[in-house]
């Protein structure tokens, strides 16, 4: 069971991410609705995997991005706005298009928590 940190500022999305999580097989972090919130959850719990809001009301989540990056957590990204409004240093990650259809989500947490699932 891997533990997934959702990073959502609308309630009912991430409460919908978090039940699917959980409906998979793994554990809900968060979850978190703002960038403080999230990185305050990176910095005090074990997480395994990530999925991230790109907007989070009038933030980003690229901080937390960064933070999960440099402690080696793989993460993905949600957003309803394209691959091409990322900047260019996350790009190359995995972005989900918003609303979410239920059977990426799936392959996308198997992705994202299948190298821990092997350690």
């Amino acid at each position: 069971m891997a533990r997934v940190l959702v990073v959502d500022d609308e309630a009912l999305i991430a409460m919908m991410l978090s039940d699917l999580i959980v409906e998979y097989g793994h554990e809900t972090v968060g979850p978190a609705h703002s960038e403080d919130q999230a990185l305050q959850l990176v910095a005090s719990t074990p997480i395994d995997a990530a999925i991230l809001d790109v907007t989070l009301g009038d933030h980003d989540c690229f901080a937390v991005a960064e933070a999960l990056g440099a402690r080696g957590i793989p993460f993905a990204f949600a957003t309803g706005h394209g691959v091409q409004s990322m900047p260019d240093a996350f790009r190359e990650r995995i972005t989900v298009s918003k609303p979410f259809d239920f059977d990426v989500v799936r392959k996308l947490i198997d992705e994202l928590v299948a190298p821990q699932q092997h350690l």
